[in-house]
């Protein structure tokens, strides 16, 4: 097998225990909430927890990658995760526990600028969203869906202490196999695992970019709604439309695998068909219709919402993710997961932030204002993308693929 294939592969499987660790404490919220008798705002916060952690290390990561190579930060990032996930299981009190997930996110954040990196230095130029999107679209949600279904049945079967310290064993079982396997780039892109690249010229390069900090920007409504949605559409299900727990993840599950597909169009729109920029603003005007008309429909109609924010949103996501790896003229490989990190980390303020302000808003004045406010902030900050379709404007490569 061609040593790219192998990378991506090796890469694949480790995105899978990267979402993995991530979501399956979602089916344990309800034992959780019952042993530390928690509120539904302060299970949405163990959810912004991660996400907090994930986006604050984005940039230091993206250093750590340049500074001493992008195959030994994706290993630490491995590690750290892992070692969050085992934190969680064994947390006795809320403090504790949300400090396991935000450490959890932490090393989430180390790993997935350099695999995104690591991903680039194998397939740059040739398809390269298209490799994205194996990874970041079908990795991830493969992952996902695993720790949201697939561990309800170990939380009900041994509690959600063993579950939780079930995928930190994944997690440090892909730890070996990626620190074992994982093969060097070929040529004058080997040097990307060696480190010492970080200093003032690459910083000016990422930090003076301005079409970073624009598209950073312009997914973070999108971002934020499309994790707050996936994580707690199960609870809008059970208390509006009335349904048992199974029926309710059943349309996580949709929104979930519909990224699936969502991966594969995504990366065929950016590559063959439209380009970087159009195919992000059809993306997140799609995901941005569907959160609004979440409340307003019934179940076969809030399935094919949740269908239409899963996939929309990774097809979104698939593109924006390669925007350093496409900017040949501006960024080095050895940039991009600092370039990656600081988009990652505009955008993760929405991921942070949207969780609680949905609990918060679905409390206080109901879901029918909770699924507007996530709607409305994922088509207005996509909007801030939209002056980079004018030629001569900032980010015009953007939107033209290049």
């Amino acid at each position: 097998m061609n040593n790219r294939w192998v990378a991506l592969a090796i890469i694949f499987a480790s995105f899978i225990q990267f979402t993995l660790n991530w979501f399956c404490i979602i089916p344990a919220f309800g034992a959780i909430a019952g042993e530390m008798r928690l509120s539904f705002a302060e299970v949405g916060v163990i959810v912004g927890m991660f996400i907090a952690g994930y986006g604050i290390a984005h940039v230091p990561a993206g250093w750590i990658a340049e500074r001493y190579g992008m195959r030994a930060a994706m290993l630490l990032g491995i590690a750290l995760e892992t070692a969050g996930a085992g934190l969680s299981a064994w947390s006795h009190s809320y403090g504790m526990l949300l400090a396991a997930r935000f450490a959890c996110g932490v090393g989430g954040s180390i790993y997935l600028g350099s695999a995104v990196g690591l991903t680039t230095a194998w397939f740059r130029g040739r398809e390269l969203a298209t490799a994205n999107g194996l990874v970041t679209g079908v990795a991830f949600t493969v992952g996902a869906a695993a720790g949201l279904f697939g561990w309800h049945p170990i939380v009900a079967g041994l509690g959600w202490r063993p579950a939780l310290l079930a995928g930190a064993a994944l997690g440090l079982l892909t730890l070996v196999l990626t620190a074992a396997l994982f093969p060097a780039p070929p040529g004058d892109k080997a040097d990307v695992l060696d480190g010492e690249h970080l200093g003032a010229a690459s910083l000016r390069r990422v930090f003076g970019n301005p079409t970073l900090w624009i598209m950073g920007l312009a997914l973070l409504g999108g971002y934020g709604s499309y994790f707050s949605a996936a994580q707690l559409l199960p609870h809008y299900a059970q208390d509006s439309l009335k349904l048992d727990a199974a029926s309710a993840e059943g349309i996580s599950a949709v929104l979930l695998v519909s990224g699936i597909p969502g991966s594969f169009v995504g990366g065929w729109l950016v590559d063959r068909v439209l380009g970087l920029l159009p195919t992000f603003l059809l993306s997140e005007a799609v995901a941005g219709v569907a959160l609004i008309l979440v409340p307003h429909l019934d179940r076969l109609g809030v399935e094919i919402a949740a269908g239409a924010i899963g996939g929309a949103g990774i097809a979104a996501f698939v593109g924006w993710v390669t925007i350093p790896g496409q900017r040949r003229d501006a960024f080095r490989v050895s940039d991009v997961p600092t370039a990656v990190g600081l988009m990652l980390t505009i955008a993760a303020v929405g991921g942070a932030v949207v969780p609680p302000l949905f609990s918060q808003i679905a409390t206080n004045w109901g879901f029918d204002a909770a699924w507007a406010f996530e709607g409305l902030i994922t088509l207005g900050f996509a909007a801030l993308a939209i002056p980079a379709l004018r030629p001569g404007r900032v980010g015009a490569a953007v939107a033209r693929g290049a």
